[in-house]
């Protein structure tokens, strides 16, 4: 069991033990495979440690755990004690929170002051909320006649498979495992291959906190491994995804193998858009914020600002003045680090990739927002805010999703242009719209072919409120009501009360 810990020193001094198995039936496993993953702090390419990989073998194994947990010992325990699990691990989480902050932010890069702490109150938050809705899963009755009517109950999926992405390590395997266990069922989730650290140390609090074996399998592995066989396993009934759109593709292929219920949660290219009537110190702090928040590894980054051409010239002075003062590039446990690395080198390569692009676009002009582009204090994968201007609609830098701290900013002539330059991408996350004009606001929000619209804000979030893309981002909807809703089905029950006589 020794071997399946691992010490690791933290930048800041402090150092904890690190699971590395498979948390498979409520405790730590060695891998089937011969293979471990490495992970590597991207703020300097160093190695972290090196975890368990999970083969089909162990797919196999944690879904036979998770079904004869669910057959046997989930599917008979009452609403009202599945929250009350779930509330002891948001008090555990409460309680880690400092850690399991810290984890992201040697994993992922992400600044521990601006980011990782604000994604564990979002978890303690949402798992307290999914806590008290276990027991409110309703069904609805349907009058027919005097003698018959139809009754109609929420049921668990039962098996849940389950996959998340790098940039939000654990928050995003909160936002499906607890609303998936809350709903009724038992989860099968691998955790993206570069971050599977902080997860697997959420893994201890689900133990301690009294679950069930084998109603939260947590596993490591690579995508085309453990990932394609989650989603193509025939004892799995739902699986859901978050990550880019093309690998999004991939598992609604693979799922077709049993008919099973997807959820996708895919890629974004967002607008924010700036009319000629908004309040312009309020639109670049919000637009600033929606790219360059998690270094711009959001799905909703609103990496296309379109600004009216009125005011096209005094949001640019405003936006790198503003940028110039808030969004600061450096070690990610820093307090005053507001834009930490890139998840690795090859996520760097490709957005420079981007920058490329644009420099090579003659007639695209960069706005210069520092000495250098690549911030080099480190040895890791940093890059500083980048902003190309008067960006056309046909450029690959507005169309396709950069996914690091790049942003194009384009002039629209009027409410027309703009609403056809917001809804020209393939994608339909998040948009964003800027103005004091409160009916053109609600009238172009409706216009918008987006999940999500924030009026004078950007990259709001709210557990509450439901959570999902329109077109190539994806499928179905988390968080909020919905984010249990996802993890039922309905089942009709027609009752006949009239005599044979």
């Amino acid at each position: 069991m020794s071997d399946l810990f691992v010490d690791i020193q933290l930048p800041t001094g402090e150092s904890y033990k690190q699971p590395i198995g498979l948390f498979i039936n409520n405790e730590f496993v060695e891998g089937h495979s011969d293979e471990l993953i490495s992970t590597i702090n991207p703020t300097n390419g160093e190695l972290i440690t090196k975890v368990h990989s999970a083969n089909e073998q162990d797919i196999d194994i944690a879904v036979k755990s998770a079904r004869e947990t669910y057959e046997n010992v989930w599917s008979k325990t009452s609403g009202s004690a599945k929250g009350e699990l779930l509330y002891k691990l948001a008090q555990l989480i409460e309680e880690e929170k400092e850690i399991l902050a810290k984890i992201d932010t040697l994993d992922a890069g992400k600044p521990y002051h601006s980011n990782s702490l604000g994604d564990l109150e979002q978890i303690i938050e949402l798992t307290k909320f999914f806590a008290g809705y276990a027991d409110k899963i309703n069904g609805k009755y349907i009058p027919i006649s005097d003698d018959k009517f139809v009754y109609e109950i929420k049921e668990p999926y039962g098996v849940v498979g389950q996959i998340v992405p790098w940039n939000y390590p654990l928050a995003m395997a909160s936002w499906k495992i607890q609303s998936a266990i809350a709903a009724g069922n038992t989860v099968v989730i691998k955790s993206a291959e570069n971050t599977p650290l902080s997860l697997l140390y959420f893994g201890q609090l689900v133990k301690k906190a009294g679950f069930p074996p084998g109603v939260i399998n947590i596993v490591s592995g690579l995508g085309p491994i453990a990932g394609s066989a989650i989603a193509k396993h025939e004892d799995i009934d739902k699986v859901a995804f978050t990550g880019s759109t093309n690998v999004g593709k991939i598992i609604q292929k693979l799922a077709t193998s049993n008919l099973k219920a997807v959820t996708l949660e895919c890629g974004g290219k967002s607008p924010s858009v700036v009319f000629n009537d908004a309040n312009l110190k309020e639109a670049v702090k919000w637009s600033s914020l929606g790219i360059y928040y998690n270094t711009g590894q959001n799905c909703t980054a609103n990496s296309r600002i379109l600004v009216e051409e009125d005011v096209y010239d005094e949001f640019l002075v405003k936006f790198k003045q503003y940028v110039l003062e808030n969004w600061i590039t450096g070690d990610p446990f820093d307090s005053k680090t507001t834009v930490g690395p890139l998840i690795s080198k090859v996520q760097l390569d490709r957005v420079l990739e981007y920058v490329k692009i644009g420099e090579d676009e003659e007639h695209l002009e960069k706005l210069e927002l520092g000495d250098k582009a690549i911030y080099s204090k480190h040895n890791g994968w940093f890059l500083n805010p980048t902003v190309f201007l008067d960006v056309p609609v046909d450029s690959r830098l507005f169309q396709e999703e950069i996914f690091g701290p790049v942003v194009t900013i384009t002039k629209f002539k009027g409410y027309k242009d703009a609403l056809s330059k917001a809804n020209n991408t393939q994608y339909g996350l998040g948009s964003a719209v800027f103005t004091k004009d409160i009916k053109k606001a609600h009238k172009f929000g409706k216009g918008l072919k987006a999940g999500t619209v924030w009026i004078n804000s950007s990259n709001d979030e709210d557990i509450r409120a439901s959570f999902g893309g329109y077109k190539m981002s994806g499928i179905g909807r988390e968080l909020g009501e919905s984010g249990v809703d996802v993890y039922t089905q309905i089942k009709a029950i027609h009752v006949n009360l009239a005599d044979d006589d």
